[in-house]
């Protein structure tokens, strides 16, 4: 694993676990907000059963000894049914404050539909006036119980005949579960974002471990090709004596033909760590674009035409970005060494560069009529091989295009692999790099 890949599994641990936190949160604040507007709706609806009851009028209460024992003997299940508002509990409506504190106003219907009387004595805000506006408006509607404005409201038939609507204001409780919704919200914001800075950083001081290997790795897979090479080319040097003291047979040549195979291995595994590595300022060079890629298809116009395959390019001139030349050269040479190999007989090569904005495109394309049952999403995976014996005919070790992949990242940029009638297709996408000040400088001089 190499840190841009440890970045990326940072990156997503950190967005996996705020999401899920995001979301428990966002579950646990609109669950606690749908309940208790459901037991305010309920509260709101029983206290208007209970004044309809009354016939509009809710009767006073007085204190006594009963009423004082039953506050004595308060239980921990009496508090979890009241918060709750169990049915079989005695409620406020019990309390002699009941009948000072609720504000409501009532309608009263005769049975030919004229108003009998209007009760506003337990409001201010509302006139007779307004109180037939609003009961006129509830008996106008299909439902017996809503919200209307601040008021939940009911309509109902009353025992003598006619009807009887009564408005219970609410604004109290309105503005009680909004206050609750906003300090859930804020608490669920500031927890999310407490829990993020935990998190991002733990995720370092988690896989720094994974760091540190990858470093371990790099150095190795560094030493040992490094080390490797010079046994490879003493044994290259013995088996070329021995043909040119006894001659030239099928052991040498396959002893050659492993030398080379292993040396090549070993420089795409020095390629992949150096690709890995990140950009910095200084490697970064006002690069011609264009004319990089035109100078690589031209190098390989005649092993292209010998292998009795045609070329076809559609490169835009001009095309200029800050990068690394040599990126862009193996990132062509990859593609193009690439279709040559599994083109068709008698194929065609495709190789185009366009620009677009921020953006350089580049794509190689070849014609590939047994594809359509690839599994492309694996291409780009380290040492993986569609066709294992095909692919070692072709010379190849299923790191090419992971180093391709490896360059493009390096660019923010994306490649995939894509197969429509016949022909395979490789899309390269390059953003271009912010201009590094050191380069901005070289410019003006120039």
């Amino acid at each position: 694993m190499n840190e841009k890949m440890i970045d990326k599994l940072r990156t997503k641990f950190n967005l996996i676990s705020f999401f899920a936190l995001f979301a428990t949160l966002v579950f646990a604040v609109g669950l606690t907000t749908a309940i208790n507007m459901d037991l305010t709706r309920r509260n709101a609806r029983k206290t208007l059963q209970y004044i309809i009851q009354n016939d509009g009028t809710i009767p006073e209460r007085h204190n006594d000894h009963n009423d004082n024992n039953r506050d004595m003997d308060y239980t921990v299940i009496r508090f979890l049914n009241e918060i709750f508002n169990r049915e079989d509990v005695n409620n406020e409506m019990d309390s002699p404050e009941f009948y000072y504190i609720t504000r409501y106003f009532a309608i009263l219907y005769e049975e030919n539909g004229s108003i009998g009387e209007i009760i506003t004595s337990h409001i201010s805000s509302i006139t007779e006036e307004e109180a037939k506006i609003y009961g006129d408006l509830a008996l106008s509607r299909t439902a017996s119980f809503g919200k209307n404005e601040g008021y939940y409201y009911q309509v109902a038939d009353r025992d003598q005949g006619g009807k009887i609507v009564v408005y219970l204001d609410s604004t109290n409780m309105f503005m009680a579960n909004a206050r609750i919704f906003y300090i859930a919200l804020s608490l669920m914001m500031i927890g999310v974002i407490i829990s993020m800075i935990f998190t991002i950083f733990f995720s370092r001081w988690a896989l720094k471990s994974e760091v540190e290997n990858a470093e371990i790795q790099k150095r190795f897979v560094t030493n040992a090709s490094h080390e490797l090479k010079t046994p490879l080319a003493v044994i290259r040097a013995n088996t070329e004596m021995l043909e040119i003291l006894e001659g030239e047979n099928e052991w040498t040549q396959s002893t050659i033909r492993q030398v080379d195979h292993m040396t090549g291995l070993i420089q795409n595994l020095v390629t992949i760590v150096r690709a890995d590595e990140k950009l910095q300022d200084g490697d970064l060079q006002k690069c011609d674009v264009s004319k990089i890629i035109k100078d690589t298809v031209e190098n390989y116009r005649i092993v292209i035409e010998q292998d009795k395959k045609k070329l076809a390019e559609e490169v835009d001139q001009d095309v200029h970005m800050y990068a690394m030349e040599a990126h862009i050269r193996e990132l062509c040479t990859i593609l193009i060494d690439n279709a040559i190999k599994y083109c068709d007989d008698e194929g065609t090569i495709s190789v185009g560069l366009h620009a677009s904005g921020k953006t350089v495109e580049l794509t190689v394309a070849n014609d590939y009529q047994e594809g359509e049952n690839v599994d492309y999403k694996r291409f780009f995976e380290r040492f993986y091989r569609e066709d294992a014996s095909h692919n070692l005919d072709k010379g190849g070790y299923g790191i090419g295009l992971s180093i391709a992949e490896s360059i493009v990242d390096q660019y923010k940029g994306s490649i995939d692999a894509s197969w429509d009638k016949g022909i395979i297709q490789f899309r390269c996408i390059l953003k271009t790099i912010a201009v590094p000040h050191a380069n901005k400088e070289t410019d003006k001089e120039a």
